[in-house]
């Protein structure tokens, strides 16, 4: 059992590594640019251990795309959500969302960036929209969501991801709590188109 536990951490730590390095060559030059002996001679790995986990640097770019909309889903379901009231807490989720991109700035300035790609954003707006829709037919007993409201979850979304954004391609500049709060604001009055009303902030 020890020794599945050692192969594990090594393992996770092998594709941490690699991710970091992809990282920052990335932030350098193309993806069609990079080979795998440049990046496995950055991170001073062997060839064959990259090809016992990935086949190439594409795969390994698709791993690290899964890797954060595992860790933001993980933020969507456990850190927003009040479960014994059966609420989402847009403050507590903006908070914390920023939090993790701030204590990532690297990976995040690939990824929230001005040149976010549009596969992941469109997987970003998925999960966003998917956990949102959930939750007002919850929250206050609807149905179904309808043409309209689902324009206007997808405006809220695009606009949300468009300031978060700009706040990173901006190096973080403008404050962390200003940021949260004008998130929480803008989400809180296309709910009010709707009729609803999210709890502003609860910390």
């Amino acid at each position: 059992m020890n020794i599945e536990i050692k192969e594990d951490r090594r393992v996770r730590k092998t594709k941490k590594a690699l991710r970091e390095g992809l990282i920052e060559l990335l932030n350098e030059k193309s993806i069609q640019s990079i080979t795998v002996r440049e990046l496995t001679d950055k991170v001073d790995i062997h060839r064959s251990t990259f090809y016992a986990n990935f086949k190439d640097v594409y795969e390994l770019y698709s791993h690290m795309e899964d890797t954060i909309i595992q860790e933001i889903s993980e933020i969507v379901d456990i850190d927003s959500t009040d479960y014994a009231n059966n609420t989402f807490q847009p403050y507590i989720f903006f908070n914390a969302l920023l939090d993790y991109i701030n204590k990532n700035r690297q990976i995040a300035r690939l990824f929230f960036g001005g040149n976010i790609s549009t596969a992941f954003f469109e997987r970003l707006t998925g999960l966003f929209k998917d956990a949102c829709i959930e939750c007002w037919l919850t929250e206050y007993k609807m149905a179904t969501v309808s043409e309209e409201m689902d324009y206007y979850i997808q405006f809220s979304l695009s606009g949300g991801l468009g300031v978060i954004g700009m706040w990173v391609s901006k190096d973080f500049e403008y404050p962390t709590e200003k940021l949260v709060d004008m998130l929480t604001n803008l989400d809180a009055n296309v709910s009010k188109t709707f009729g609803c009303e999210f709890p502003k902030n609860t910390l």
